[in-house]
């Protein structure tokens, strides 16, 4: 196992997880890589809506977190199909209320892009809008996977409109680990993604820019790939949450590392990047990349070291896809060994100086 970097990560609630799979039905199986929308005083009425009639949203606000969810089996189907489920929480993660059905399925039509699920989703504000990004995938009759990049939006964070898969050039390949930028950047909306082409070694985040959140969208090419390690016979990265604005056009990216291990195994780690978009030029996009950190947050508790059902492939899995700031805290929302939704927080001042 690779060792984290040394920075003070503290779990929340004792390392338990905040989502875990229940019951018998479309989240018995796995409830993980999870989004999270912080909502604050002024999203009262928004709120009101979320919790429904009777109960007074709180007034620090809540935590909205959109969690892949699978059954343990999906009959008819070669795998358990993904759906999208929403709890929320206190910003200490206080539960609230968990929804019984999921606010995103995949389609019933067994042509369509995400009939064989809807899967690890990041929802971004703009303005009053919401986009939620997530990969569909779907089974094609050769027995081959095919992934793309979907986008959908609501007004109300329970009402979900599927745009399909962007339009453009992102999904030309096999793609997935999409997200939005949350405010323009001269003029331009910007997409993390990360195409599947060739050996996953060379598996990049790459950046495409648009004049609409909805397309049409123009990829600029890779920004980020993982350095290798040692100890890994191959690593490969993805983007996580969605960036954190930090001033001066600068942002803070959560990001995935993937490895496969030489003593056997994979093992997914959380790290970390500062994006400076005032270095941006579409010809050259990996010099917004200013600064990187590996491993603030490796897989050690039991909710993120392998389960069950990866005994022949142990997986050992932190996956970063939401996270938020609060009274000087980056707190992250993050699925652990592809099987829980798990939170943890560290100190921005400490991870800052570290990656500075």
């Amino acid at each position: 196992m690779l060792a984290a970097c040394g920075i003070e990560v503290e779990r929340l609630c004792g390392g338990e997880p905040i989502v875990a799979p229940t019951g018998e039905g479309w989240e018995s199986g796995h409830t993980y890589n999870a989004a999270a929308v912080r909502l604050g005083p002024a999203d009262a009425a928004l709120m009101a809506g979320l919790l429904g009639p009777g109960v007074t949203p709180p007034a620090e606000g809540l935590v909205a977190v959109f969690y892949r969810a699978q059954p343990r089996y999906s009959p008819g189907f070669r795998s358990p199909r993904s759906a999208i489920g929403l709890a929320l929480f206190t910003p200490t993660f206080a539960p609230l209320r968990r929804f019984s059905e999921p606010v995103l399925c995949p389609t019933e039509d067994p042509h369509g892009y995400d009939y064989d699920g809807v899967e690890d989703p990041r929802v971004t504000r703009l303005g009053e809008i919401f986009y939620l990004v997530y990969c569909g995938y779907t089974l094609l009759p050769s027995g081959r996977s095919a992934m793309q990049v979907c986008l959908a939006r609501s007004r109300d964070l329970l009402h979900w409109e599927k745009l399909g898969p962007v339009r453009g050039e992102v999904n030309c390949s096999a793609n997935k680990d999409g997200v939005l930028f949350p405010e323009p950047v001269n003029g331009h909306y910007l997409l993390l993604h990360r195409p599947m082409v060739g050996d996953p070694s060379r598996f990049a985040i790459e950046l495409a820019i648009s004049d609409s959140p909805e397309g049409e969208w123009r990829n600029c090419g890779p920004i980020l790939r993982s350095p290798g390690h040692p100890r890994c016979r191959v690593s490969w990265v993805g983007a996580g949450s969605v960036p954190l604005p930090l001033g001066d056009g600068r942002y803070l990216v959560i990001y995935h590392t993937g490895n496969r291990l030489r003593e056997g195994g994979r093992q997914y780690n959380a790290d970390v990047a500062i994006l400076n978009l005032r270095h941006f030029c579409p010809e050259r996009p990996e010099r917004i990349v200013t600064h990187t950190l590996e491993r603030i947050l490796v897989p050690e508790t039991r909710y993120e070291r392998s389960t069950p059902a990866h005994t022949t492939d142990p997986l050992h899995c932190v996956f970063p896809c939401g996270s938020y700031r609060e009274d000087g805290y980056l707190h992250l929302v993050y699925g652990g060994a592809d099987a829980y939704t798990l939170a943890a927080r560290v100190k921005t001042e400490a991870l800052l100086a570290r990656l500075c």
